[in-house]
This record gives structure tokens, sequence and C-alpha cells, in this order.
């Protein structure tokens, strides 16, 4: 830890002053996300993408392509570089990460700022600041930092290998605890029991409908990536030295329909952002069930803005990584993980991990629970943070850069 300290220390004059490598690299990566902003701003203002569109692209991304694009990945990972021990404490990782974050936001940073967690607005700021964006922008960010002509050309698998294996550990813990955190079991709009009698329902159902909440697309697709990747069936999809896998054409075709998760990703992400903040067609933003743009007056007769925008800020952009940082060391020291040196494309995945913004699909959740106006609410919300999180972002992913040597 020490040493990771003092080259954590070391890097700092060169960020001061600009002249930095990383430096450049991290405002790159800032500098298309944002761009990408402006067009999916621009789509929403001209009316290119309703709030229709979005939601249909979201299903699309969501369910098709990224599992293509997560599995493939871990395919081509594992068969290359073989599957550690290391590698399967990730998903462990992103458990624990999220668990221990989400229990020290309830009992210290909602009481430091005044945020009473029982109300809907103080389970939303907890979520927010328990769960970051852990698909898409992660993503993106890898694809700008080490696509071609970047070297070594395999770190760009690598980055994506290690993400889909924290994806996997914390999708399921997403969709099911922070799930219930959000918006409760069987409850309706109104916070009610719901209506409906559950022993009118089959048991195998109500089983299958879980299954299916623990287990979202993307996860499945990184789950059947690993099965194919560590039996001999890959040798039926992926091609040889030696000889040409029969299959060989069904795994290049859905690598194919794999690429284009992540460009269609960033659009949803930024055209969802900027129908959150009230863009484009008044009456029917994003679904929210809301007239017009949301005021910052309204979500203010909730938890003050400012507050929880300070709260989350501080949860995911200082004591997030920081937490990280810490199981790292422990997991190291445990002999779990090899260290910063040995595997840097780990460490700097986790850490990018740990203070990436919040997860946007929590106003999915709202949305699905037929809590519109909450759901409109949080989405305006998460555009503010999501917009002053430039700073902090690519300080933290200069440093990361340049003290695993990344850059």
């Amino acid at each position: 830890m020490s040493s990771l300290l003092s080259g954590v220390q070391s890097v700092l004059p060169a960020i001061t002053t600009g002249n930095s490598a990383a430096f450049s690299a991290a405002g790159q990566a800032m500098a298309e996300l944002g761009v990408a902003g402006c067009i999916g701003m621009a789509c929403v203002e001209q009316s290119y993408l309703t709030p229709s569109m979005v939601s249909a692209l979201s299903k699309t991304t969501f369910s098709i392509l990224l599992p293509m694009f997560l599995g493939t990945s871990i395919i081509k990972t594992v068969h290359t570089y073989g599957l550690t021990w290391s590698s399967l404490v990730v998903p462990l990782l992103a458990i624990g990460q999220s668990f221990f974050l989400y229990g020290m936001t309830k009992q210290l940073l909602l009481p430091m700022f005044g945020i009473d967690f029982d109300t809907e607005d103080g389970r939303s700021t907890a979520v927010c600041c328990a769960w970051g964006n852990s698909g898409v922008v992660p993503l993106i960010f890898c694809e700008s930092l080490f696509r071609p002509p970047f070297e070594p050309a395999e770190n760009l698998a690598k980055s994506h290998a290690q993400i889909s294996l924290y994806l996997l550990g914390w999708s399921p813990f997403f969709w099911s605890f922070g799930r219930s955190i959000l918006v409760g079991d069987n409850n309706d709009t109104n916070g009610s029991k719901s209506h409906t009698d559950d022993r009118d329902i089959p048991k195998w159902e109500t089983f299958v409908q879980r299954l299916k909440g623990l287990f979202p697309p993307p996860v499945v697709g990184v789950l059947v990536g690993l099965f194919l990747a560590a039996s001999p069936l890959k040798g039926l999809f992926i091609n040889s030295s030696e000889r040409n896998a029969p299959l060989a054409v069904i795994y290049n075709t859905v690598q194919n329909f794999g690429r284009a998760a992540n460009p269609l990703s960033l659009l949803v992400l930024t055209a969802s952002l900027a129908i959150g903040a009230g863009r484009g067609i008044t009456g029917s933003t994003a679904g929210f069930k809301k007239d017009g743009p949301l005021l910052l007056e309204e979500e203010e007769q909730g938890v003050g803005f400012l507050r929880r925008w300070a709260c989350v800020s501080v949860a995911r952009f200082i004591l997030s990584p920081i937490l990280m940082l810490g199981l790292l060391w422990v997991l190291q020291k445990g002999g779990f993980i090899g260290g910063y040196m040995e595997r840097p494309m780990l460490w700097f995945v986790l850490i990018l991990e740990s203070y990436m913004p919040p997860a946007q699909n929590s106003v999915l959740m709202l949305q699905v629970a037929n809590k519109g106006k909450k759901a409109g609410e949080l989405a305006k919300f998460l555009c503010s943070v999501y917009a002053t999180s430039m700073l902090p972002v690519v300080l933290i992913l200069t440093l990361a850069l340049r003290t695993f040597d990344l850059a």
C-alpha cells in the first residue's frame, strides 16, 4: 500500500501542471463522452429520438446486443489468456464493495447530510451512492483509452473481460437487493400491498420470475461465455492455428452484432439523460407520466437537491474509490489477487468501476414500479450528477492510468 501511495504522490505534480499523457488520455475520453452527450441531446431536441424510440433501443441493447458483446469478449479473453482465481474474485468484490458502500451511506452519509433513509428520496439517494454505472460508461472509457493504435493491443480485450466479470456479480445484486431498497417488494404506486393474490400464481412461475430478476440478459451472456470458454465446446466456435471451427460463423456473427452495443448504449444513455432533464417533447418525458419538464422547486419539496447531490458526489467520487482501494489491498495481502504491478488491468478496471456516476437503471426500476413522478425526478437529478462528474472522473482516471502504468 505504501508503494502505491508513493506512486500516486509522484503523479500529482504532472497532473497539476497538465504535463501528463495520462491526463491527456483521460481528458480525451471525457471529451468524447461530452460530445456524445451533445449528439444525444441534439437528437432529442430535433425529435429524431422520442421517449418510445429510446425505450425500444434500450431494450434491444440491454437484452440482445450487450449480452452478445460481453459473452464473446469473455470467450475470446479466456481462450487467449485463461481464467485465474483472481479473476473469479472480481464478481464477489463487486458485490462486497456495493454492500459495504450501502451500509456506510445509510449509517454515515445520510445522517451527515440530514437525509432520512425511510423516505423515497432517502432510499433513492442511498441506491445512487452504492451502485454506479458499471456497464455502459466503463466500456466507453476503456474503448476510448485502449482502442488501436494503443499498445499493447490486448489491453482492450482484457479490460472488456474484467468489466464482464464485474457485471457478473454487480448486476444480480443491483437488480435484487438494490431494487428492494429502491421500490420495495410487491408494492404498487402508493406503497401499499399489491392486490394480486400470490396464491393464484403457481410456485414454479414465481420462482422463474425471481430467477429472471437475478440473472438479467447481460449476466446470462457472461455466464454462457464463461461456460463455452471453459468447456471443450469452445473448439466448435473459435478458430485455432490447427483447425477451423465448424461453428465459427455463429461466433463471428454474434461478435459483429455485439460491436454495436457500445455506440448504441452511449446514445441511449445520453438521450435518456437529455429526456430526463426535460429536453425534447414535453408532456411525455421518457414515459414519466408528468406534464412538462421537471422543475427544481418540485424536487426540493422532498429532500433538498444540493444535499442529495453533495451526498452522492462524496460517496461516488471520494468514499467509493477509497473503499475499493482498501478492499483490493486486503485481498492482495490475503493472496487472493496479484499486486497492481502484476495485474494492472484488474486493479484499473476495479478502481474505474468504483468512481463511476450512479446507475441510470434505477430510473427504469421506478418506472416499472409505476412511480412515474419519482422516476422523472431521479432522471433529472442523475443528469445533474453526470454533468458535474467530469472533473473528479478525469482526475481519478488520470491517477489510475499513471499509477498502474497504462498511459
